[in-house]
């Protein structure tokens, strides 16, 4: 069955790679050996290519109509959205936490093992290149994206290291064997083994491989949210100060930078094109005669929480009314200025996310100055007028939990946050109408740790693989 990871992994690996002018193109009507498409360095660039085309595609970092993407379903299971009555309640057993091993997100962890088995097949055959700038380059590209995918795996599947209730990891897969049944690893080794990639990664890879692709600043960056993860403060801070060169975007270019019109401080997007069919903000909202139709609304209550004088407030949202209701819409990824409705490019990480998990890391070591320093860089950005807090104790960790919570709304993170810090999901009574009228939630409370904070391992997964243990509570 196609959404086993085991036959698709099979199915790969007997088909041969060629080049084409933008990605890995499978050849299922010839049996030559994988080993043919991977000869010089167009062939190696076409395959680097094809990793990211699995990872913006509808499913993983991108999203079409409902689709589960780690851009938007974590969101969902979050306390910062409810569902709209109105819309077509895409997603609504993940909303309700009524997920299962029988509606699990396979198709996430099918994407997310694509990625894997793409980069270990440039790792297995990287030798074939003569010893160059490139061959490292190349090497570097495909460890982090193997380590980026394992962590997305373990984030959704796993305990966080920082919070456990149990051992279990996930399969850390290293080869393109098709015929491994490979067992879950430990937590520790899991991600062990993420960060020997990205650590290996960030040796080898170029400071600058053009838009759309990892570079070492994404890949120091990526390595502040994983150890943030594990609550490893320091290593947080080491690998924030890493990235270099870049500054925070601007207030008056926040609105530029989520319409694609400004790349400032994006540190690594996913770039979308018409022929991609991906459309990030359709999972929100579709227009209509009507007015725009959401999926979900944010909640009324985290709504509030936005002031005036932030930018933010009329970049992310718009409150108008559809068929003659008025809603609070999260408007974000509503599109460019011109071109495509809902269209818009991937931003994967952003150097706002590496200060505040700076802030958080600073804070947590009781080193408010620069923990201070790191909240306000983004805060001045953000207000008008901004004058700081002056923050300190817990009042500064509080103060960066929220601005935390502010920024990063809607881009998968609300949930991993509350995950990793123990916390549980209690969502307003809010209706779904703006003025908090309309149908409230029917489940408001995740408690902390609960089962349900790591996602069911599918049946066709485990029915394939029978090494593979299922998490608890399923």
């Amino acid at each position: 069955m196609k959404n086993r990871i085991l036959l698709f992994l099979l199915a790969l690996a007997i088909m041969p790679f060629s080049s084409c002018n933008d990605q890995l193109e499978l050849f299922p009507q010839d049996a030559i050996a994988v080993e043919l498409g991977f000869k010089n360095l167009t062939d190696f660039e076409n395959a680097t290519k094809g990793i990211y085309t699995r990872f913006r595609t509808s499913g993983y970092y991108g999203a079409s109509s409902g689709a589960a993407s780690i851009y938007f379903i974590p969101d969902v299971m979050s306390d910062d959205v409810i569902i709209n009555g109105n819309g077509r309640r895409s997603r609504e057993d993940f909303y309700d936490w009524r997920y299962d091993e029988d509606n699990s997100s396979e198709t996430f962890w099918l994407a997310a093992y694509s990625v894997i088995q793409r980069s270990n097949l440039i790792l297995e055959n990287i030798d074939a290149l003569e010893t160059s700038d490139e061959k490292s380059n190349f090497r570097g590209e495909a460890l982090a994206a193997r380590g980026i995918a394992h962590f997305d795996l373990a984030k959704l599947y796993a305990d966080s290291p920082a919070n456990p209730t149990g051992s279990l990891g996930i399969p850390y897969v290293t080869s393109t064997d098709a015929t491994l049944l490979p067992e879950r690893n430990t937590l520790t080794a899991t991600y062990d083994n993420i960060l020997a990639d990205l650590n290996e990664a960030y040796g080898l890879i170029n400071a600058d491989n053009g838009r759309g692709r990892l570079n070492k600043n994404a890949v120091a960056g990526l390595l502040s949210r994983i150890h943030l993860f594990r609550g490893d403060y320091d290593a947080v801070i080491t690998n924030a100060d890493r990235v270099t060169g870049v500054s925070e975007v601007a207030r008056g270019d926040v609105f530029n930078m989520w319409k694609d019109a400004s790349d400032a401080s994006v540190l690594w997007k996913l770039i979308i094109t018409e022929p991609d069919n991906v459309s990030l903000g359709v999972a929100w909202l579709q227009e209509s005669p009507d007015g725009i139709r959401s999926e979900y609304n944010v909640d009324l209550e985290f709504f509030q929480q936005y002031s005036d004088s932030d930018v933010r407030k009329s970049v992310y949202f718009e409150t108008s009314d559809f068929a003659e209701v008025t809603f609070n819409h999260i408007v974000k990824y509503r599109g460019r200025l011109s071109g495509n409705a809902n269209e818009v490019d991937a931003k994967a990480l952003r150097y706002s996310e590496v200060l505040l998990n700076k802030a958080e890391a600073h804070s947590e070591k009781n080193e408010d100055g620069p923990a201070l320093a790191a909240l306000d860089a983004l805060r001045s950005n953000r207000y008008e007028d901004f004058v700081s807090g002056n923050e300190t104790g817990d009042a500064l960790k509080s103060a960066i939990a929220q601005e935390r919570r502010l920024e990063l709304a809607f881009e998968g993170q609300r949930f991993f946050d509350l995950k990793r810090k123990g916390l549980a999901i209690d969502r307003s009574s809010f209706g779904d109408q703006a003025d908090g009228t309309g149908v409230p939630a029917e489940f408001i409370s995740l408690p902390a740790n609960d089962h349900r904070f790591n996602m069911a391992i599918g049946d066709g997964e485990r029915n394939a693989n029978p090494n593979i243990d299922q998490n608890a509570g399923y």
